[in-house]
């Protein structure tokens, strides 16, 4: 069905007239015809009574006109609801973000950002696999670490710090008299999810170290990691927004705190590239790019 040829028939009856619907639709009387006739053709029905004086609905074209009205009414409705849409925050937000980050910081943020904008529904799905924005219909996600989907659009909203923790009763000599050499000979717990790394590299006062690392174990959750830390099963390099709580309960302890960890890491909030954002989308993002900076 062309719906075009409906809203063109359905203007000639409202004005009883080509040449007043021409006139209002922009086109020209011909144009208007020849979408009528077209019309007609295809339904193998004569909607409308001709004469040199006035026109006239046939019987067909009384409940045809009916029918287009209705249609004309919802795709008005629905230009409406999307012209609203596209001006006003509101409707459905899809976020990804990753497990950990999600369970210890999102609740706060999200709470002042309903507050703020109260017509946005939230839909958060965490996650410790990469998922696919675009393919999963994310509008917008939280990264963490070294960016590698080229069709996202970052913007960065936070440095990530990173510590070395163990247990307290993990190093025999107690954790402020190790040093970085010493790391080398003990277990390294891996996050299975980053790039497996071959060695530590570390930033003192007297310039650069690289720790070579052991593993036998690794998983896909830093809470998983930080328990097994906790458990004395071996020491991890964590992100500080996980292993803070833990460090200041002292049930870890901070290895090397006078080491930094070289690592690019940062906080991303992402998006698909060549979308037009919705504005539900756009102030979620400027929000929380200005919640986490500072």
């Amino acid at each position: 069905m062309n719906l075009n040829e409906m809203a063109v028939f359905a203007s000639v009856v409202e004005h009883e007239s080509f040449t007043a619907a021409a006139k209002a639709l922009g086109i020209s009387k011909s144009a208007v015809s020849k979408q009528v006739s077209r019309l007609e053709d295809r339904l193998r029905i004569r909607l409308l009574n001709r004469t040199t004086r006035r026109l006239s609905l046939t019987e067909a074209g009384n409940l045809f006109f009916e029918k287009c009205q209705a249609v004309m009414d919802v795709a008005e409705q629905a230009e409406y609801a999307v012209s609203r849409l596209s001006s006003t925050p509101r409707g459905l937000l899809k976020i990804n973000a990753p497990m950990s980050f999600g369970i210890k910081c999102m609740a706060p943020m999200l709470a002042d950002f309903r507050t703020q904008f109260p017509e946005i529904e939230i839909d958060l799905v965490l996650n410790d696999q990469m998922v696919d924005l675009i393919e999963d219909g994310f509008d917008v996600g939280i990264r963490i670490g070294r960016l590698m989907d080229s069709r996202l659009i970052a913007k960065k909203i936070s440095d990530c710090g990173m510590s070395i923790i163990a247990a307290p009763s993990y190093f025999a000599k107690g954790h402020t008299s190790v040093i970085p050499a010493e790391l080398s000979g003990y277990n390294f717990l891996h996050y299975s999810n980053l790039n497996r790394v071959s060695g530590l590299k570390l930033i003192g006062e007297n310039g650069t170290v690289t720790v070579p690392l052991t593993s036998d174990l690794s998983a896909n959750n830093g809470d998983f990691i930080l328990s097994a830390v906790q458990e004395g099963i071996g020491f991890a390099c964590m992100p500080d927004f996980i292993c803070h709580d833990a460090i200041k309960e002292n049930r870890v302890v901070k290895i090397l705190p006078d080491w930094n960890v070289d690592t690019d890491n940062a906080i991303y909030v992402v998006y698909p590239i060549n979308r037009n954002l919705p504005p539900k989308a756009r102030v979620f993002i400027d929000f929380i790019a200005d919640y986490y900076g500072e």
